[in-house]
């Protein structure tokens, strides 16, 4: 289910890939299969400290964005998105797509 979701999330113009981490930064699933970057992505769960953090961080970047979105069960969705992307789009989709991936948790 978890990887169905993803790709449903990758399958939007402008997203280029997404990982689902655990709260170590372990990649637990990831679209496309093969992604060499995902390591970096990783790094995105330190972004989400509890002091500073409410849920989401978006970084907009030179060379495109990074959304890291909190999930239940201290898990995290992270997408890499290409720089003219549809922000607002991808928003309202990772909204749908966090509830489903919420629904998920014990």
């Amino acid at each position: 289910m978890e990887q169905r979701l993803l790709s449903e999330i990758v399958a939007l113009r402008g997203v280029t890939g997404a990982a689902l981490l655990d709260q170590e930064g372990f990649v637990l699933f990831t679209e496309p299969h093969h992604d060499d970057s995902v390591p970096n992505l990783a790094k995105a769960v330190a972004l989400l400290d509890p002091k500073f953090s409410t849920g989401r961080v978006t970084l907009n970047g030179e060379n495109g964005t990074v959304i890291v979105q909190e999930l239940r069960g201290q898990k995290v969705l992270v997408l890499r998105c290409e720089v003219s992307s549809n922000l607002g789009k991808i928003r309202q989709v990772l909204d749908s797509v966090t509830s489903q991936l919420n629904a998920l948790q014990p």
